[in-house]
């Protein structure tokens, strides 16, 4: 009888350790420096290609970026037409910026951010992807962006047009161009599975959709925000296991972990919780545990440039720099 307690108390303790290690994880505690390697990104706004810069105020913001090791910029070239176009005027000066900016810091990697609410295209139109392609084309090829984003909201699973889409820019543009798309929080599959009969969730991006994004972008950048948590425990826990999931499930894309810095105060949104502080210190825990993918993981992704100030500045090197500074 003794020997048949110690068997079980034995079983017991191995599944409780399995469990730990691979569901909860065993975690280091290595500072954020370790896991920065300078391939961070950053959301600016149109007025960079839309207003003319002098080429001081382009000169600035390059120092800026490479002061806090950011080598990937989305800039926002103006939203996606219904048709699928874009209106020049909102990109006119790319050419210049771009020309300036490569002056001073030829590393950096400009992208051409393309951003729309979903219900407003049709992707399902051939004419409006192929708008969009010929777009892509002429951001890449002629203004010389270094790649395309895509930030349209939301995708989901069954968005099978937007795949498409995915797929004819990948082939039209040449291997060199980056495609780097933007998702919402990824929910697993079986989490989706278990809350079918509770609720129904609209719009959720699982495996499912990260990995045929994937199939197709370069780059892959989880909006962690507008969560409406109110926790700042909770919300640091978020990022951590979005880090940790993403990374682990995508090992051959690289992945960015997008956190706010805007101090808007709105439904869903907490600034006093959802911020650079919390953010960076949910992206060094998801990368100190011993799930996530350290091969995988790009850098952090700030939205947005514009709205990040010296304060938060200061708060991502102290997190993500740190000796480095």
């Amino acid at each position: 009888m003794r020997l048949w307690k110690i068997t079980v108390v034995g079983l017991i303790f191995a599944i409780l350790c399995l469990v730990w290690i691979f569901v909860i994880g065993i975690s280091f505690e290595k500072p954020g420096y370790h896991y920065n390697e300078g391939h961070n990104a950053v959301w600016i706004g149109h007025e960079w290609v839309g207003e003319d810069k002098s080429e001081q105020e382009i000169q600035q913001l390059v120092l800026k970026l490479k002061d806090h090791e950011i080598d990937t910029v989305f800039v926002h070239v103006g939203p996606i037409n219904v048709d699928g176009t874009i209106d020049p005027e909102t990109y006119k000066y790319s050419i210049d910026f771009i020309d300036i900016a490569k002056k001073f810091n030829k590393d950096i990697q400009y992208q051409a951010w393309l951003g729309q609410l979903r219900g407003k295209i049709d992707l399902s139109d051939t004419e409006v992807r192929n708008n969009i392609a010929k777009q892509c084309i002429a951001l890449a090829q002629y203004v010389e962006f270094d790649g395309i984003h895509f930030d349209i909201e939301p995708v989901w699973d069954g968005d099978t047009d937007f795949i498409v889409l995915l797929k004819e820019v990948r082939e039209l543009l040449p291997e060199e161009e980056k495609i780097s798309v933007a998702l919402a929080e990824y929910i697993p599959g079986s989490f989706v599975w278990f809350t079918d009969k509770i609720m129904d969730l609209e719009n959720f991006n699982s495996e499912v959709n990260y990995k045929n994004v994937a199939k197709y972008a370069d780059q892959v950048v989880v909006m962690v925000y507008d969560t409406g948590i109110n926790n700042e425990w909770l919300y640091r826990w978020v990022v951590q296991e979005q880090t940790i999931r993403v990374t682990a499930l995508l090992p051959d894309n690289e992945v960015f972990i997008a956190i706010p810095s805007y101090d808007e105060e709105k439904a869903g949104f907490n600034p006093q919780v959802e911020n650079m502080k919390n953010g960076m210190q949910g992206i060094v825990d998801g990368m100190n545990n011993f799930r996530s993918n350290e091969d995988s993981f790009a850098g952090a992704a700030i939205y947005s440039f514009w709205e990040t100030d010296d304060e938060e500045w200061a708060q991502y090197k102290n997190i993500w720099q740190n000796d480095k500074s």
